[in-house]
C-alpha cells in the first residue's frame, strides 16, 4: 500500500504537467498539416511553397487569434473547399466505405490464407 501512494505521488504531478497549452504556431502547424493544398494536391498546406497555402496559413492565425478551435476552422475550410480538403476525410457517410474497404481486404486475405494453409496440410502425404 505504501508503495502504491507513493508511486501515485511520484507520477500525478507528471500526469498533471505532461501536456503544456500549444502556442499559435504549434496549434497552426496542427491545423494545416491536415489540410491539402489545393494547388499542390496531396502536400498540406504547411508544406507548400504556393501563394494560396500561404493564404491558407493566414486565415488559419487570423482564426486562432479570434478563438476558435481546431475544428471550428477546419469546418469553415471544409465549407469552403469540401471533404476533398481534408487530408484525412471523415470516416462518416460514403467515405465509410473507403475506410472498410482495406479492412475487408484484410480480413479475406487472412481467411483466403488460413483456408488454404489447412487445405495444404490436409493433402499433404504421410511421410514414413
Amino acid at each position: 500500500m505504501k508503495k502504491l501512494f507513493l508511486s501515485l505521488l511520484f507520477f500525478l504531478p507528471l500526469l498533471a504537467f505532461s501536456e503544456a497549452p500549444k502556442n499559435i504556431h504549434e496549434q497552426a502547424r496542427e491545423i494545416a498539416d491536415l489540410l491539402r493544398c489545393p494547388v499542390c494536391r496531396g502536400v498540406p498546406i504547411a508544406e507548400s511553397p504556393s501563394d494560396l497555402a500561404k493564404d491558407m496559413m493566414g486565415m488559419i492565425y487570423q482564426q486562432l487569434e479570434e478563438g476558435k478551435t481546431k475544428d471550428e476552422i477546419l469546418n469553415y475550410f471544409v465549407e469552403r473547399y469540401g471533404d476533398w480538403i481534408l487530408l484525412q476525410p471523415k470516416a462518416e457517410g460514403s467515405n465509410l466505405f473507403l475506410w472498410i474497404i482495406p479492412l475487408l481486404f484484410l480480413i479475406g486475405g487472412a481467411i483466403f490464407i488460413s483456408f488454404k494453409t489447412s487445405q495444404w496440410s490436409r493433402n499433404k502425404p504421410n511421410q514414413p
